[in-house]
């Protein structure tokens, strides 16, 4: 046996004895699905965005009256918390820069599991609809449907399309109301049946002109003896902003504030009190100061009206700051 082939074997034997105390120093490799497993592992879970009871119907009617009272359409997504989908149109919704404020001024969005309450799908969807995830329903504030929309035409690859989604939502958006024509017809209204004009200024993205806009309502049986109501959002009423800009008193700032005015469209009474705009009334001098724009102002009311208003303006501000202290 030559030296060279002596040499050749050692080398072997040195590489094979090299290859095995690698191999028991190394881990072994996971197979490709334990790889997969363990990255699903260590994905973050979203939060839930179902509620995965079969309170479709309660959901829905809550919707409807808040539509009612912005003047706007419900939007409900069928899906559930296993739809990957549902969660990506979802996320569109609210964080898309064309397609959030869409959703923010125009729709009152509810999500309803459709596993849990497909009877009440069947039902807003049609029986025959064959569905697929997430499926949409556009009502009317009556609670009429107005359509209803598979929504894997508005994909474009792994994603929804913007732009597709956007058109569709414009398409069934409510119809605008024009400011200057409702101002013209609450008074005319007021003088027809002798009262004035409760105007409140607000716009989608305010939560107290909210609040403000439910209180008037909720008090409307009591109100509606001496007052026309009339909401004017600066954001979505063509002409919003120059109703506005006419009617604003001096010193007043922010969102909410109100005028009264008679039939004549003089005003009467403002939210601007001795501590400023009142907006919705919270604190003690905004309550005194909205009490006084209504006893200055009506003719129909009673002390006892007023008394109950100011009942239920105080236990509100009492229930804030019971839930703040707890």
């Amino acid at each position: 046996m030559s030296n060279t082939y002596k040499l050749m074997c050692g080398a072997v034997l040195v590489w094979g004895l090299l290859a095995v105390a690698i191999a028991r120093a190394e881990p072994p490799k996971a197979e490709p699905a334990q790889d997969e497993a363990a990255a699903e592992e260590k994905k973050p879970k979203r939060e839930p965005i179902y509620e995965e009871e079969p309170n479709g119907e309660e959901l829905i009617a809550a919707a409807l009256k808040e539509a009612r009272l912005e003047g706007k359409h419900v939007l409900v997504e069928w899906g559930g918390n296993w739809c990957g989908w549902c969660y990506k149109l979802h996320d569109v919704f609210h964080n898309d820069k064309l397609v959030a404020p869409i959703v923010a001024e125009e729709y009152q969005l509810v999500l309803v599991d459709s596993n849990t309450n497909r009877e009440l799908m069947e039902h807003y969807g049609g029986k025959d609809t064959r569905f697929a995830y997430p499926h949409l329903t556009v009502l009317d504030a009556d609670g009429k449907v107005l359509t209803n929309q598979e929504t894997g035409s508005l994909e474009i690859g792994p994603k929804h399309d913007p732009e597709k989604v956007a058109s569709f939502l414009k398409e069934w958006r409510p119809a605008p109301v024009d400011a200057e024509q409702a101002l013209t017809a609450a008074l005319e209204r007021a003088g027809s049946e002798d009262k004035r004009v409760l105007v409140h200024v607000g716009n989608p993205y305010c939560g107290w002109c909210k609040v403000l806009t439910r209180f008037l309502h909720d008090h409307e049986d009591v109100l509606a003896r001496d007052y026309v109501d009339l909401k004017i959002d600066t954001l979505r009423m063509p002409h919003g902003d120059e109703v506005a800009a006419r009617l604003r008193p001096a010193g007043s700032s922010g969102v909410p504030w109100m005028v009264i005015l008679d039939a004549r469209g003089e005003v009467l009474a403002t939210s601007v009190g001795p501590e400023g705009n009142c907006g919705y009334p919270v604190a003690p001098a905004e309550v005194e100061h909205f009490l006084s724009m209504l006893a200055g102002t009506k003719q129909r009311l009673t002390a006892e009206h007023l008394a109950e208003i100011r009942a239920d303006l105080d236990a509100f501000r009492e229930e804030r700051e019971r839930k703040k202290a707890g």
